[in-house]
């Protein structure tokens, strides 16, 4: 805890100091509700989505309003929430009957490990400034094991 927190002041006089940018990418809030200027957020498709200054966040600075105690944790917990409740939705539908049934179902990624994991799956969408990823060939590729 006080590594992390001289670290964190380190940083800021860095920032400071030098005008320079500090990324931080963490999932560990605590303590963090005041340090940061901007934010990023990233979607479980790669996808931005949500960026700018903290002053025109505007649920953090509702949070900010309440006095939350843990706004940044808060503010996650909200954004994350949201994908969940998407990815639910999607898992309602059942599969296929039939003859569909048996085939292989492209949105079973194994927990992150089946081959090509990071192929996009769902159609890129319109408000995802980002490129979709696309696969390298590699051994695995060429042998036949995709």
């Amino acid at each position: 805890v006080c590594v992390r927190q001289d670290l964190l002041q380190w940083l800021e006089k860095e920032s400071c100091d030098r005008g320079a940018t500090i990324i931080y990418a963490t999932h560990i809030f605590d303590g963090l509700d005041e340090w940061p200027t901007h934010l990023t957020y990233l979607t479980d498709t790669g996808c931005t989505g949500w960026q700018g200054k903290m002053e025109e966040l505007e649920y953090y600075q509702k949070l900010k309003e309440e006095n939350h105690p843990a706004k940044m944790l808060a503010v996650a917990d909200h954004w994350l929430r949201k994908e969940l409740e998407i990815k639910r939705e999607m898992r309602r539908f059942e599969k296929a009957q039939g003859a569909g049934a048996h085939e292989l179902d492209p949105s079973n990624r194994q927990g992150g490990f089946a081959s090509g994991r990071n192929i996009r799956i769902e159609e890129k969408k319109e408000d995802c400034n980002s490129d979709p990823l696309v696969r390298k060939s590699t051994l695995s590729d060429m042998m036949g094991n995709s």
